[in-house]
């Protein structure tokens, strides 16, 4: 029995509203997690198809992030289970630049159990396609050097994960993102710890976080119920709020200071507004994406002034 694949045609990045994604050279798709089990048939769960499973289900925004190789250099997704004890494990999935890694950490997530790594072919015939990376790649404290045995150990590796939808949260879980644009300054060398709501942008309290749904007018209107620990999220229903939970965990328990300061760098328009000059291309310059994921060729973004004389994306 073979599961079902959701083709996201309607999933685009922001400021590319007419373009198309692929994922691994095909049209990005996720697996339907409804009633999937360990007696379907995963011959055509990709890797990719698994990553991207993994992070749509947490948030959109991370995929969209993944797939955003013009805004964001880098980018990491991890799950920490016995979160903060020697007997923390993690799963981590990351980009930097076309490269891709993830798998699974011990020792309180110091050391590698599983290491998979592809490469994204940015031009030619392969354009797109994930490449196993045969130098990067490790079982353990042993090497795997066979390209065939790196993407057999990743469909594992997905298939796993998604039967334990590590997308969710619990006691002891959680889950955290960090992101980098290149080259950024030296105080965030290793990636800042960010909501990905806020990447594209800034905290709006006026719609519901999860669906992004706004009141309507009436007597009947939905009124939105605002996180009482940390006041950074809003939620239309108690299912919006139960669905971002597994998202919003991290920054609601966040010390005050870096929450603020998250805030800070997110409030013109998202994270990526914060250096302009980093995540857009000037006006004019006629610079093609080199986003291999774009199934047609793009421009890249280019920034624009508003009236006030304020950069703004276009």
């Amino acid at each position: 029995m073979e599961p079902t694949l959701i083709p996201l045609d309607d999933f685009k990045l922001p400021d590319y509203p007419d373009a198309s994604l692929n994922l691994n050279a095909s049209p990005l798709t996720i697996l339907d997690i409804k009633d999937f089990t360990n007696r379907h048939d995963t011959s055509k769960l990709t890797p990719a198809i698994g990553i991207a499973t993994l992070l749509y289900n947490w948030c959109p925004e991370s995929l969209k992030a993944f797939l955003d190789l013009d805004a964001w250099f880098s980018l990491t997704w991890n799950l920490s289970t016995n979160d903060n004890s020697p007997s923390e494990t993690r799963l981590e999935i990351g980009r930097v630049g076309n490269q891709i890694t993830f798998g699974s950490l011990n020792n309180g997530g110091e050391s590698w159990t599983i290491m998979l790594t592809f490469n994204i072919a940015t031009e030619g015939p392969e354009r797109g396609s994930w490449v196993p990376n045969v130098k990067e790649s490790m079982l353990g404290d042993e090497d795997v050097a066979d390209a065939q045995e790196i993407e057999r150990l990743a469909r594992d590796w997905v298939r796993e994960a998604i039967l334990e939808k590590r997308w969710e949260t619990g006691k002891g879980i959680r889950h955290r993102f960090f992101v980098e644009y290149a080259p950024m300054d030296d105080v965030w060398s290793d990636g800042i710890r960010m909501n990905p709501h806020w990447l594209y942008s800034a905290l709006d309290l006026s719609a519901c976080t999860t669906c992004c749904q706004k009141p309507g007018a009436g007597a009947n209107a939905t009124l939105l119920q605002r996180c009482g620990r940390c006041g950074t999220a809003t939620y239309c229903s108690s299912a919006c709020q139960k669905r971002d939970w597994a998202v919003h965990k991290d920054i609601c328990t966040m010390g005050m200071e870096d929450r603020g300061q998250a805030l800070a760098i997110t409030r013109k328009g998202g994270l990526m507004m914060w250096d302009v000059e980093k995540t857009f291309a000037e006006v004019g310059s006629g610079e093609e994406s080199r986003n291999p994921n774009f199934k047609e060729a793009q421009m890249r973004r280019v920034r624009r002034r508003d009236g006030d004389g304020d950069s703004v994306g276009g």
